[in-house]
This record gives structure tokens, C-alpha cells and sequence, in this order.
């Protein structure tokens, strides 16, 4: 068996005593080899790619409505493009919502799914651009929604974001396990600018 030097690990100094005047209270500098090899992933991961490959996700990313960095996400963590999209609208203004289906009305490249209130009115250009429009004032009913969505258009789970209103919103994607969860204000405001 080879010899293996071992390798001292020196503790924080600061343990266990207060921290010295200049200190600024973060925490120690983690020196280990779990830690860099962490990095290094992280550094490889978020490596630029090739510049057609960057200009086409782009491109996908702002067909969607989203930031390059959070399309770019979903394909390293999910491995899958995103293909469907659901935006749940109840919990916006009526200026909001004006704004929002005439941006959503604008989306090209996947399958959109639009919850609304009950009662609530869709406009014809909202209505024509959504595949199917739900009722999403009951989060049990927002999931089945989104289930049978899923299974009518053959859709996975991880090629499928989800802008909503509230945290039953956040809830209900968290439960179908959909790839991406975004607040409707910023997603609107981070597309009108």
C-alpha cells in the first residue's frame, strides 16, 4: 500500500472566541477539496459555449419571455429545453392582465396554459394563442389542470415553466414538479423593458 501524507486540518481560529476587531463576520474560508472541486464544476458548468449555441438559446429564451441565465438553468439542471408554459393570471389587476395577455399573445415556440379566475374574462387574442385555459382559484384544481395539460400535449414536467401570483401558485408547481417557478411582476416588467 502507498504512503499517504496526511494532511493537517487547522481549525478557524475564531472558533470559539469572539471574532477580532477588523473581522467582518463572514464565515471561514473553506479551503477543502469538496469545496474546490465544487467550484470547478460550477466554473465548467457556467462555462460560455460556443457562440451559436449561445445565440440559439438566447434566441429560445426570448421567444419564451425569459433571461438567457434562467433558460440556460433549466437545460444544465433539467437537461431538457422548455417546451410549455402556464401562466396563472388571477391574481393580477385588470391593467395587469391586459398587458399580460397581449405579452402573452406574443410568445411563439410552445404550448401555453392560462389559468384565470372564475369568471374572469380571457380576451380573443389571449384565447386564441392559449391551448387550454383553466379555472385556478382552487390550488387541488390548478394541479389536475396541470396534469391533464401535461398528458393532452404529451409534456414533461421539467420542460414546463410556470409564472403565477401566489405562493398556492408556487405550491401547485412545486407539486406537478414543473422546471421553473417565476413571480408574474417581474416576469412581465423584465419582458416590457
Amino acid at each position: 500500500m502507498p504512503y499517504r501524507r496526511r494532511i493537517a486540518v487547522q481549525l478557524s481560529p475564531y472558533q470559539g472566541e469572539p471574532p477580532h476587531i477588523g473581522h467582518n463576520g463572514g464565515p471561514a474560508l473553506d479551503l477543502s477539496w469538496e469545496a474546490w472541486l465544487w467550484r470547478r464544476a460550477h466554473a465548467q458548468a457556467w462555462k460560455p459555449p460556443r457562440r451559436d449555441i449561445a445565440l440559439h438559446r438566447l434566441k429560445r429564451a426570448e421567444r419564451l419571455g425569459l433571461d438567457y441565465r434562467s433558460y440556460a438553468g433549466v437545460l444544465m439542471n433539467r437537461g431538457t429545453h422548455l417546451g410549455a408554459a402556464i401562466f396563472v393570471l388571477d391574481g393580477l389587476s385588470m391593467d395587469e392582465t391586459a398587458t399580460a395577455s397581449e405579452r402573452i399573445a406574443g410568445i411563439s415556440d410552445c404550448r401555453v396554459l392560462v389559468g384565470v379566475r372564475d369568471g374572469d374574462f380571457v380576451d380573443s387574442a389571449l384565447g386564441e394563442r392559449a391551448d387550454m385555459v383553466v379555472e385556478s382559484s382552487n390550488a387541488a384544481k390548478l394541479v389536475r389542470s396541470i396534469d391533464r395539460f401535461l398528458l393532452a400535449y404529451q409534456l414533461t414536467p421539467s420542460g414546463t415553466f410556470m409564472i403565477g401570483t401566489s405562493s398556492a401558485h408556487l405550491r401547485a408547481a412545486e407539486d406537478t414538479g414543473l422546471a421553473l417557478f417565476l413571480w408574474a411582476r417581474d416576469y412581465f416588467e423584465r419582458k416590457a423593458s
